[in-house]
């Protein structure tokens, strides 16, 4: 029995994890795009959007060549160690938010859970492969965790 293409799904699943990322993180994204604009400090994280989109366009014949192109068979398919460990991922980054959420530097522990999240609904939705392709452009959203001055 052949695979089916599933090429068409790839919008969807990018989707969901632009999606899931911007309605769990948006207060966060805000506060920390308020401050960029507002502090010298933290002026960079503006450009991001355009290194990231930057980073995709220079990754995307690699991403084409990861992306999983195959369906697997109905009946066989068995539960994925990438499915798994991008659940404990995500897992890891709820802990790390919620537990962010009783602490003095809030914003700074949402941040930091954020490319974790992102990594985990990489390894949920597409594979290992594809993860180690975003790697780079996903761990560049660290850069976006604001600079805590503690002078004050």
């Amino acid at each position: 029995m052949k695979a089916l293409n599933s090429k068409p799904a790839i919008g969807p699943k990018i989707a969901v994890i632009v999606l899931a990322s911007w309605a769990i993180y948006n207060q966060d994204l805000t506060l920390v795009a308020n401050e960029a604009v507002r502090s010298e400090l933290m002026s960079h994280v503006l450009a991001l959007p355009f290194l990231f989109t930057y980073l995709l366009y220079r990754k995307r014949k690699m991403l084409g060549a990861t992306i999983p192109f195959e369906q697997q068979i109905k009946g066989k398919r068995k539960i994925q160690t990438s499915e798994a460990t991008g659940a404990l991922l995500c897992l890891l980054a709820f802990l790390l938010y919620w537990h962010g959420s009783y602490t003095f530097h809030t914003l700074e522990y949402h941040m930091f859970s954020l490319p974790l999240f992102t990594a985990g609904l990489i390894l949920i939705t597409f594979n290992t492969g594809t993860l180690r392709a975003l790697a780079h452009a996903c761990m560049r959203a660290a850069y976006a965790t604001p600079i805590i001055n503690r002078d004050n």
